[in-house]
């Protein structure tokens, strides 16, 4: 069985976020959860995540949601796994290099001496990944989606949330409408004496 370096979060971080970068208005949690097919519970946690870490704002309200906090072009997609998977490293090293057999239960200085070579290999390998990841941005993402996407369904996928954002608004004002239909003429919600 595989394991990655990060998880499903990254992912849906990562898309959700080329969402985002597409539209100025804000998109809805529910409306991203349901566009690409993603558990809304768990996409929402996330996203709250990627608002602690300053990289999307939210609104609250019918037509609030979730906008990217800064242009595209200044979000590293390391920053971005920062935020949703913190604390994720290439390698742990457990020095096993102490238990050799042959070395009983004191191992000789050379073999335990600075750090585990093979530690070293791996931190120099992290490193590499993490430039890497912080050099590439949303923008560079976005592009390449773009590049591979055909035209039809950029417009397919703005057509849908503008329709998904009308009809959150239109069913608002049908269910403020029937309020006000039950409080009858003259009745105000919140007055105060």
């Amino acid at each position: 069985m595989k394991s990655s370096l990060y998880g499903a979060g990254a992912e849906y971080a990562l898309h959700s976020l080329l969402v985002l970068s597409a539209r100025a208005e804000p998109v809805s949690v529910k409306d991203l959860a349901t566009f690409q097919a993603l558990p809304e519970r768990f996409l929402a946690k996330i996203l709250t995540r990627l608002e602690k870490a300053g990289l999307v704002r939210a609104s609250e309200g019918v037509r609030g949601g979730f906008v990217l906090a800064r242009p595209p072009e200044r979000i590293a997609v390391h920053d971005v796994l920062a935020a949703v998977d913190p604390d994720r490293t290439l390698f742990e090293c457990a020095e096993i290099r102490r238990h050799c057999a042959l070395f009983g239960a004191a191992p000789p200085g050379w073999s335990v001496t600075g750090i585990c070579r093979i530690h070293l290999f791996m931190q120099e390998a992290e490193r590499a990944l993490q430039q890497f990841l912080a050099s590439k941005t949303l923008a560079d993402l976005g592009r390449e989606f773009e590049r591979k996407a055909p035209e039809q369904f950029l417009r397919d996928a703005e057509s849908w949330f503008q329709l998904r954002r009308s009809e959150r608004a239109a069913g608002k004002r049908r269910t403020a409408g029937a309020r006000s239909a039950k409080r009858g003429p003259g009745v105000k919600l919140n007055s105060k004496k």
